[in-house]
């Protein structure tokens, strides 16, 4: 379970501090969450302590411990695995995050739904390097298994965005 020198991981993505301001994040998330109706506030509050369990094992994974070492073998987020053996460029995680901030800001103003389909077909189609059909097919089968489980089996009206709801938020 030690890391050769050749698979040791690089310092920056050793540092603790980025789990420590999605910490932050996720805090301010839960705080903003407690505007909301209790039944509201379910599917945030669940979002947010899955992200804060992910956020805790990110933490001690970083560590220089036995801990660390065994939630980085059992995880698999150690750099023995062949996928991470390399640093990518900081363009390529500012793209990720450009899209990941679409998403959020796509959520808020039009809601869930149609940001499944969008974001689905334009990642798979653009980021992904898929056919348009193929990013389609995949798109509106996402769309329809969201739109089944949360609106028809759980009864779970979803969020409709700020352009949609008569509310506005």
């Amino acid at each position: 379970m030690a890391e050769t020198d050749n698979n040791k991981m690089p310092s920056g993505v050793s540092s603790v501090f980025p789990p420590f301001v999605l910490l932050v994040i996720v805090g301010a998330f839960i705080y903003w969450t407690f505007d909301y109706t209790e039944t509201a506030r379910r599917l945030p509050m669940l979002i947010a302590t899955g992200t804060l369990v992910l956020i805790v094992l990110d933490i001690l994974s970083r560590l220089s411990s036995k801990m660390g070492d065994y939630i980085r073998f059992a995880l698999g987020a150690g750099f023995q695995d062949r996928e991470m053996q390399f640093s990518p460029y900081w363009l390529s995680e500012l793209k990720q995050m450009a899209w990941l901030i679409c998403c959020v800001f796509s959520v808020v103003l039009i809601g869930i739904l149609p940001t499944v389909l969008l974001f689905i077909f334009f990642y798979t189609f653009i980021q992904g390097r898929q056919g348009f059909l193929p990013s389609l097919l995949v798109a509106i089968s996402l769309t329809i298994v969201v739109w089944l489980v949360f609106e028809n089996l759980l009864d779970y009206q979803l969020y409709r965005g700020m352009l949609f709801d008569s509310d506005g938020y």
